[in-house]
């Protein structure tokens, strides 16, 4: 059964590409950073979501995020991916207050600006909300309830497992030439690790043939969601998973507030696009996939440890041992990928997909008739 998939042009189309903006990067929360990194007031990073340019900074009265642009030339305020300055633009010094309201103006004179236009100036805020130590924003004017996005067990699981996230991290961004929805797909796939990480991933666990159990219901056969006209819910496609692993002594984790206390791969599969996972609870990777082009995705990535027990272990060199493993098998699932997206076409069969996959087909039946605005 295919009629479920979705076309081999909606991974190289550049109308689809417009839809996904609209219909879910510009529509749903997505995945900004992190708590931790603006603990301190005027500490900020910068993000672009869906092609807007987004700062999120902590401010007198809290962390908020605004459109990274300037109302009076449109320049942006905050030039750096991250650092820490107050709301001030660097193009003529216009300044702005905690809650994105225009504060002063040098030269104030030569605008002729009246009292009653300056009280209507000020930096667009956007909507932004805190789950643990992650945050999320949303471009909509009036954003649906994050409870219907995900669901209050996965909400609850997100927030305990980030709660443990050390504040120190290591972060890399690099192109690849793919949709970004392979990539979620791929993440989704556990099948594919005997055969594209023989000597990286699969070392790690402790079998080849049952790699990840899950929280989302597997036990419906495709067919049966078909015939039954079944569409999945929004908040069905984000869920936690874990998978158990070989059991290993590592130096470091005596170090950390560790997550959980079992030998397990943990994965929390954040739709759109973010694959937050752990490897024992003793360290942890966030995997971001940005789309840029219809076949160009920025493939962002964090690495941290779990909260370090004394906050003067210096674990730098940890980080850089673990984030180059992480590349390592990221190569393996990008030189795939870039092959599948460069096949595609209109040539192109149908996927097929079996009952491991309903996960995958869950997101085509919803994004059909979510973004494509089309019956199964």
């Amino acid at each position: 059964m295919s009629r479920h998939a979705l076309d081999s042009e909606h991974y190289i189309s550049s109308k689809t590409f417009l839809l996904e903006q609209e219909y879910i990067f510009r529509s749903l929360w997505i995945f900004a950073g992190f708590a931790s990194q603006v603990r301190e007031c005027n500490r900020f990073f910068t993000r672009k979501i869906a092609g807007v340019p987004v700062v999120v900074q902590r401010t007198d009265t809290g962390i908020r995020a605004f459109l990274n642009q300037c109302p009076h030339r449109l320049s942006p305020i905050q030039t750096e991916c991250a650092g820490r300055r107050p709301l001030v633009c660097p193009y003529h010094a216009w300044s702005f207050d905690a809650e994105g309201r225009l504060r002063g103006i040098p030269n104030s004179d030569i605008y002729n600006i009246s009292t009653a236009e300056r009280e209507e100036i000020g930096l667009r805020k956007l909507h932004l909300t805190q789950v643990g130590n992650l945050l999320f924003i949303n471009l909509a004017n009036d954003p649906l309830p994050i409870g219907q996005q995900f669901s209050e067990n996965f909400l609850e699981s997100l927030s305990i497992a980030s709660s443990h996230l050390d504040e120190r991290l290591i972060y890399s961004c690099h192109r690849v030439f793919y949709n970004w929805k392979l990539n979620m797909e791929n993440v989704k796939d556990y099948n594919h690790v005997p055969f594209v990480h023989p000597k990286t991933f699969l070392p790690l666990m402790q079998s080849s043939t049952s790699i990840v159990t899950s929280d989302v219901k597997v036990d419906s056969p495709i067919k049966k969601m078909l015939c039954e006209n079944d569409r999945p819910m929004l908040s069905e496609l984000s869920y936690t998973g874990k998978s158990p692993i070989k059991p290993q002594k590592n130096w470091f984790g005596g170090l950390c507030r560790r997550y959980g206390e079992e030998d397990f791969y943990y994965n929390w599969f954040i739709y759109p696009n973010v694959n937050f996972c752990s490897v024992r609870g003793e360290y942890f990777l966030l995997q971001q996939y940005i789309p840029i082009a219809p076949g160009e995705t920025d493939y962002h990535l964090w690495v941290m440890t779990a909260e370090r027990n004394d906050h003067r272990t210096d674990l730098t060199a940890l980080l850089h041992a673990l984030i180059k493993g992480e590349r390592a098998v990221i190569a393996e699932d990008t030189e795939v990928l870039e092959r599948m997206q460069a096949g595609l076409g209109n040539h192109s069969l149908p996927f097929t997909h079996g009952d491991y996959e309903v996960p995958l087909v869950n997101q085509h039946l919803w994004y059909r008739h979510h973004v494509l605005g089309r019956e199964v």
